[in-house]
């Protein structure tokens, strides 16, 4: 395969994770692809043999020997379209595509619902390269994936965290409740963070102590990833596991929400969302816990277990 493609997206983990999507395309097309994204993201591709990674420190990404080997591949794809990457089009040259990032668009849809209409990062990433349908994918080793199943059996896996606290669903605890109740095995992922919030948590708490790739490797095992609308969420649907996805503060014409093969997404649906494009700041409504996170544990708990019975 003599052709070379180079994936462009720098963060943050679910939007790398999400530009999987074109990996198989590429492979197609007859490229061998590559991707070029900021530390630790690419270490969740280190056991997919089908692409390679350039994975860089944000201090390394325009010095003299990182430009270098990043010159002269076949076809670059902008997946982020920011002030960095138009900056690394200028200094590497060659032929580019991005997609439509529908930005402005976007932005509008925080003041105007109007503005609130369907939109897909991941199909926007495939369009780029003529492709309609397709999902993300990361390949995670048998060995890897053994283990864990030899280790932790059959259970369902929680990832409370999410970067901003509109994003939270503050709920989880009722939620391990009832699932242990049932007879489920909980298993938490997360980071140093997560652990903290969590430590008095029922259920096996991992938050913290394991590499990405452990996490997604556990995350592939489970009969059931829950989580919030994180890194995490599209995590698992990149290895290909049944989800759930509970939203807050944003909103599904952002363009990352769950499509229908891939598992169900919560949402409330109010006037005020999305609050933010990712969930930042205050309340609108001035109030917590927040209205948009408001959903009963017994409503997660009633989707998760018709799911689990395979009935979803």
């Amino acid at each position: 395969m003599d052709k070379r493609a180079l994936i462009v997206r720098l963060s943050s983990l679910g939007d790398v994770v999400l530009t999987s999507c074109l990996v198989d395309p590429l492979l197609e097309l007859g490229y061998k692809p590559y991707l070029l994204t900021l530390e630790p993201f690419g270490e969740v591709f280190l056991e997919d043999p089908r692409l390679e990674v350039f994975q860089v420190k944000k201090q390394e990404l325009f010095r003299k020997d990182t430009l270098q080997r990043l010159k002269g591949f076949d076809l670059y794809l902008d997946m982020h379209k920011n002030l960095k990457t138009l900056l690394l089009r200028i200094r590497l040259g060659g032929k580019w595509k991005s997609y439509n990032k529908q930005s402005l668009r976007r932005r509008l849809s925080v003041y105007f619902k109007s503005m609130r209409k369907p939109y897909s990062v991941v199909k926007a990433y495939l369009e780029s390269i003529g492709y309609r349908e397709g999902r993300p994918k990361i390949l995670i080793s048998e060995e890897r994936l053994k283990a864990w199943k030899e280790k932790l059996g059959d259970y369902v896996c929680i990832a409370p965290g999410a970067r901003y606290e509109k994003k939270r669903y503050p709920r989880f605890e009722g939620l391990i409740e009832l699932l242990l109740r049932e007879g489920y095995k909980v298993v938490l992922v997360g980071d140093k963070k997560d652990k903290e919030l969590t430590k008095s948590w029922q259920g096996i708490n991992l938050c913290g102590e394991l590499s990405l790739l452990d996490v997604a490797g556990i995350i592939k095992g489970a009969s059931l990833f829950i989580g919030n609308d994180s890194g995490l969420l599209h995590l698992a649907r990149a290895v290909g596991a049944k989800a759930i996805q509970i939203y807050g503060g944003t909103h599904p014409t952002l363009g990352f929400a769950l499509e229908p093969q891939e598992g169900v997404y919560l949402f409330k649906g109010l006037y005020c969302q999305p609050c933010d494009l990712h969930g930042k700041g205050s309340c609108r409504l001035g109030e917590y816990p927040y209205p948009c996170l408001d959903i009963a544990p017994e409503e997660v708990f009633a989707v998760a277990k018709r799911l689990l019975e395979g009935q979803g």
